[in-house]
């Protein structure tokens, strides 16, 4: 319960003399940051005055406002968060702290931003007539199929959308006040039944929109846990193989025991022999591919992602029909560039 009233608050508490601020020019050292404890009720308060121009992430790294800001409009124009920090060390000669950091200290401003929805397309509006569903493959991460509990019976494939990335907000927020995100209360973990695509919220039907990727395990007919996740064809894995350097095939080659001299392609084609060893398969697969399924997008033929999606397990069709049947209106054509067989 927080007290009614004004309320007298305890002497500041020091939290630390060793804190940074950092900013478009420079990055100031030893700040020294507190708090203030209610006498009344116990809550403690911490400095958090953006009318000074500054966001307070950990009480260890504040960003000035303009620095925020800079990152977003670097993220809208496909500028990478340490992309955009290396420009301005290069350009100001100073050594700024941990991109990390700065990342997760840049999603906690956002998180506790109101930001107003105005996102779609001048072409297209809210419900684009002709959309592109396109799989990222660089968006996987790492993680075990055997951590993913099985649904609840009844579940049906119907997510709570606002309720899910309100937990996402809920997670940046409370990285300011952990060490790590292990030490994190409010983490959000991977999960069938509570795991959500972003649509907007003019765009798509309701507050209710499908994932129905639990299926995916019901419908699979093979007996390993892991071989069920890399349920990708041999040609598409090639594929992704013929994208890599050298080095990287080479490395590939030594960890399925397998000859690592000679031209590219002649380790490729060996790796290709090679696939029929369903271990040596699932070592291809998760150096290359990942474990998770990568982004399913949606976007207009303008560029504007309209839905996305983060496949737990390897991309299908499914993943498709689960945003589009989300949406308010389907659109009139699906151009696909490829589909899992």
């Amino acid at each position: 319960m927080i007290c009614d009233g004004e309320i007298a608050l305890d002497e500041p508490a020091l939290i630390t003399a060793k804190a940074k601020i950092v900013t478009m020019e420079s990055v100031i050292d030893d700040i020294s940051t507190y708090t203030r404890r209610c006498l009344g009720c116990n809550m403690i308060y911490g400095y958090q005055e953006w009318q000074d121009g500054l966001h307070n992430f950990d009480d260890h790294v504040l960003l000035s406002l303009e620095l925020c800001l800079y990152l977003r409009h670097s993220l809208q124009n496909h500028v990478s968060v340490s992309r955009a920090i290396d420009t301005l060390e290069g350009l100001q000669g100073v050594k700024y702290p941990n991109r990390d950091t700065i990342l997760h200290g840049y999603c906690h401003f956002e998180a506790l931003t109101d930001t107003g929805y105005i996102y779609s397309c001048v072409n297209c509006g809210y419900h684009p007539p002709v959309v592109i569903m396109d799989l990222h493959k660089q968006g996987v991460f790492s993680m075990s199929v055997s951590d993913l509990k099985e649904p609840p019976s009844e579940f049906r494939g119907e997510v709570d959308i606002e309720d899910f990335w309100k937990s996402v907000n809920l997670e940046m927020i409370g990285r300011g006040f952990v060490p790590s995100r292990t030490k994190n209360p409010f983490a959000v973990q991977p999960s069938y039944s509570r795991w959500a695509p972003w649509i907007g919220h003019k765009t798509r039907m309701d507050h209710t929109v499908l994932n129905t990727e639990f299926a995916k395990v019901a419908t699979a007919k093979v007996t390993s846990a892991e071989a069920q996740m890399m349920n990708v064809s041999e040609d598409r894995l090639v594929d992704e193989l013929m994208k890599q350097k050298v080095g990287v095939v080479r490395n590939l080659c030594k960890a399925c025991n397998i000859d690592s001299k000679g031209s590219r392609m002649d380790l490729i084609s060996r790796l290709r022999a090679e696939m029929q060893n369903r271990q040596s398969y699932d070592k291809m697969f998760q150096k290359i591919w990942g474990a998770s399924g990568g982004w399913s997008v949606i976007l207009c033929p303008h560029g504007v992602v309209y839905s996305i999606k983060f496949n737990l397990r390897a991309e299908s069709p499914r993943d498709f029909a689960d945003l589009l049947l989300s949406w308010k209106h389907i659109p009139n054509e699906e151009p696909q560039h490829w589909a899992q067989e």
